[in-house]
């Protein structure tokens, strides 16, 4: 039952990060996606927060935060349209030179934050951590390949 509720959550999640934003100029879309990623960021840090001890451990709030993540995970990939690797912003021009790879990655990170959703519900910590681990490296792998340092 859990397992089809992380993929139930994640193939909406996904139809999410395939629909593309309202956007005519790339300046909104550029604001747009950098909001909806200090969310994330705001959250993630929270949570990793927690799992090193730098502060208390709660585990409803770790997993309401999971969840946050979970919602907002999909959100800034409406933002990536095209011409909005101009401007301020660290996004580099390979996330449009191959679109389809950098898609496949956001499909990733909905479904690692839907699965630590999922997990954290549990409250158990080793599995908390291993799929807090999981996301991170979704990021980290992101970030690595189209973000700008």
């Amino acid at each position: 039952m859990k397992k089809a509720a992380v993929l139930l959550t994640s193939l909406l999640m996904m139809g999410a990060v395939q629909a593309k934003g309202a956007f005519d100029v790339s300046e909104d879309a550029i604001a747009y996606r950098q909001a909806a990623f200090g969310l994330i960021k705001e959250n993630f840090a929270d949570m990793g927060a927690m799992l090193k001890n730098k502060k208390p451990m709660d585990a409803a709030i770790f997993a309401e935060r999971a969840q946050h993540l979970a919602m907002l995970s999909a959100i800034p990939f409406n933002g990536f349209i095209a011409g909005s690797d101009q401007g301020k912003t660290d996004a580099l021009a390979k996330i449009w030179q191959d679109r389809s790879e950098f898609d496949a990655k956001a499909e990733q990170f909905v479904a690692a934050t839907a699965e630590l959703a999922q997990i954290s519900a549990s409250g158990d910590p080793k599995a908390m951590a291993k799929a807090f681990g999981a996301v991170g490296k979704n990021c980290k792998g992101c970030h690595q390949q189209y973000k700008a340092d």
